[in-house]
């Protein structure tokens, strides 16, 4: 009667268990998540993989091998004759051959050429600052020459003449009596008369 129901009701849960059970030894083992790859290793995977290296190989690489060396390796393959550049660039990298002599040449004097450029960037600042420098003080001397009174001006003009060498004395004589200077006579009159403004300044300090 009803225990004999009981018994086959069991008997119908053990046999379900068991299938469960030897079902469960046959699944496959539960997937991994995928791999987990910085963006700059999806970039460097999407890169080997435009130069026909397989995905998988792409992977497999970004995670054994420094990036800075397959990235060198990706530039360096342009320095060879290799008819597969792909397979050319995975055996190099997973063997650790030398990068290329001429593509290590080509990064030298690129290195030195940015260097120079630097170079002459930062003299060509040194060299305006300096300029600047020097047109400001002129603008500061003048100002002190247009700021004296006529008498002291003439004295100033005075110690200039005296102090020009034989050849620009005459010249001053030469275009006075013709009423204009020439633009280098002015000029070297002007550098004379800073310097007396500025050797008076020094003394007077």
């Amino acid at each position: 009667g009803e225990r004999a129901k009981e018994e086959i009701k069991k008997a119908k849960l053990k046999g379900i268990n068991n299938i469960n059970h030897q079902d469960r030894e046959y699944l496959p083992e539960p997937q991994e998540e995928g791999e987990k790859y910085s963006e700059e290793q999806v970039n460097l995977i999407n890169k080997l993989v435009k130069l026909n290296v397989s995905k998988i190989t792409a992977e497999n690489l970004v995670k054994s091998k420094d990036q800075e060396l397959i990235k060198e390796w990706m530039e360096a393959i342009n320095y060879t004759d290799a008819k597969d550049r792909a397979a050319y660039l995975v055996k190099a990298l997973r063997e650790n051959w030398q990068l290329p002599e001429e593509y290590l040449k080509g990064k030298e004097e690129f290195r030195a050429k940015e260097e120079q450029e630097k170079a002459n960037i930062l003299k060509k600042k040194k060299q305006e600052r300096k300029d600047k420098e020097i047109r400001e003080e002129k603008e500061k001397l003048d100002q002190i020459y247009y700021s004296l009174d006529p008498v002291k001006q003439k004295e100033i003009d005075r110690e200039v003449e005296n102090r020009l060498d034989d050849f620009w004395k005459s010249q001053l004589n030469k275009q006075r009596s013709k009423g204009k200077l020439s633009k280098i006579l002015q000029t070297a009159l002007d550098e004379k008369r800073r310097e007396i403004i500025k050797n008076q300044i020094n003394i007077d300090l």
